[in-house]
């Protein structure tokens, strides 16, 4: 049953971030775009690492296997 909510859990996270970006990409839409969010944050170089950290804990969990 948790495999099941887990699964649950990151299809909702990823269709939520799928439509907000179809959102963002409407005419005259005021909310930015997923690029337009990475570019804020890849000013920082705090927001660097942490891009990179997130990176390394994504490939870790799920590309490792």
């Amino acid at each position: 049953m948790t495999w099941e909510i887990t699964v649950f859990g990151y299809v909702a996270v990823a269709v939520a971030m799928l439509v907000l970006e179809v959102v963002a990409r409407l005419p005259g839409s005021t909310t930015p775009t997923a690029g337009d969010c990475f570019a804020w944050v890849m000013r920082h170089p705090a927001g660097r690492v942490l891009v990179i950290l997130s990176w390394w804990w994504v490939g870790w969990h799920f590309l490792a296997r």
